[in-house]
């Protein structure tokens, strides 16, 4: 499940309108009242919202996953066939999936001021392989009660010079009351929602393989009225996307998503560890090779892949020691080896962003060396 986006935080932005009760001793017909309205802020750069999943099936089974979503700069003087790009507002996402389906998952998303979806791209920040046949827009600001949409899109994707239909969606729902609503990440003057969500994804894998999922849910969902995003859902019914790995996991589910943390461009707000987790790129300096280092819930490096520096690389008998990153971001890992040209030492810095940090390599030969980390 992805979500729309998610945040939240301050002051609402809400016009009504005022009532005279007054009356001056004849019939006073009072002037009609408008419903309340809230406008969204629109996300700036930096701003970041991370989330828990909790999947339930109906066979007794629940599992656990998380995201991080973080907003870009909206796109300017783009020019050419790319020039779609102007004055849209990029999002990534990052999703740590543990071991019930693939561990790492990530993509890119652009949206528009009304907070509609227009263009959507799996796993790559460097192009746009998908886009909606029309914007994929939901309840749009300004909000209000009673609003309803009847959404009815393809997300089209291309591969070469071809282009292939990748999912079909229909989406209908309403905004149907005004609640607060608390959440890890804090309490908020929400809208609630709910809707039913109809999608079916067809995908030629290379070989020719013919492959479908699809997904028949009701979702209640509570929109922030401040930010527009979404800080609580709850889906139930059909997905094949989440089916538990396990045997005898079941489709029908019951996910819950709640937003956990959230942190602005100046690294303001919620901090949660989970931020973090996921699969990152490891680069030393003066190493051609591109190294992997994973990293989980709770901040533990829990894996790292063939990293080779100082003419020394991790081999079978390599182990990670105490190896860590801090709800700061400030990562340590001590590497240890008993193979004789295994690599002993330590790996320090900071994950100074969501998508990125540096730091230093000293190994017990006397090799020295910076490093860089970006999102995979």
């Amino acid at each position: 499940m992805c979500l729309v986006g998610c945040g939240g935080g301050g002051g609402s932005n809400v016009s009504t309108a005022s009532v005279d009760g007054g009356n001056t001793g004849g019939s006073v017909t009072p002037p009609p009242v408008l419903p309340v309205t809230y406008t969204r802020q629109v996300p700036v750069a930096g701003d970041s919202f991370t989330y828990q999943h909790l999947v339930r099936d109906d066979q007794g089974q629940s599992w656990t996953y998380y995201s991080t979503e973080q907003y870009g700069n909206p796109y300017r003087g783009v020019t050419g066939s790319a020039s779609v790009l102007n004055d849209k507002l990029p999002k990534a996402g990052y999703f740590f999936a543990g071991t019930n389906t693939s561990a790492t998952f990530s993509y890119l998303s652009l949206y528009d001021a009304n907070g509609a979806e227009l263009l959507f791209s799996p796993r790559s920040v460097s192009s746009f392989p998908c886009s909606y046949s029309q914007n994929y827009l939901t309840a749009k600001s300004p909000y209000s009660l009673g609003q309803t949409w009847d959404v009815n899109v393809t997300l089209n994707c291309t591969s070469g010079s071809s282009s292939v239909t990748y999912k079909t969606v229909r989406d209908t729902g309403s905004i149907v009351g005004v609640e607060d609503v608390t959440v890890t990440a804090g309490k908020f003057s929400t809208l609630k929602e709910v809707a039913t969500i109809k999608e079916l994804t067809t995908y030629t894998p290379p070989g020719g393989n013919y492959t479908d999922t699809s997904k028949d849910v009701s979702r209640t969902c509570w929109r922030d009225t401040v930010s527009g995003q979404y800080v609580k859902c709850v889906t139930t019914g059909f997905d094949s996307d989440f089916q538990s790995s396990k045997p005898g996991g079941s489709k029908n589910l019951i996910i819950t998503s709640e937003l956990i943390g959230r942190l602005n461009a100046s690294n303001v707000g919620v901090k949660v560890l989970q931020r973090f987790a996921g699969r990152w790129n490891l680069t030393i300096a003066g190493n051609t090779g591109v190294n992997l280092i994973e990293i989980d819930p709770t901040g533990t490096a829990s894996y790292l892949f063939g990293i080779s520096a100082g003419g020394l690389s991790t081999d079978y008998s390599s182990k990670l020691l105490n190896a860590s990153v801090n709800n700061d971001g400030d990562i340590s890992v001590t590497i240890s080896s008993s193979s004789a040209n295994g690599m002993n030492g330590t790996l320090s810095g900071k994950l100074d962003s969501l998508v990125g940090g540096s730091g230093v390599i000293n190994l017990k030969n006397g090799y020295t060396a910076t490093w860089k980390m970006s999102r995979q």
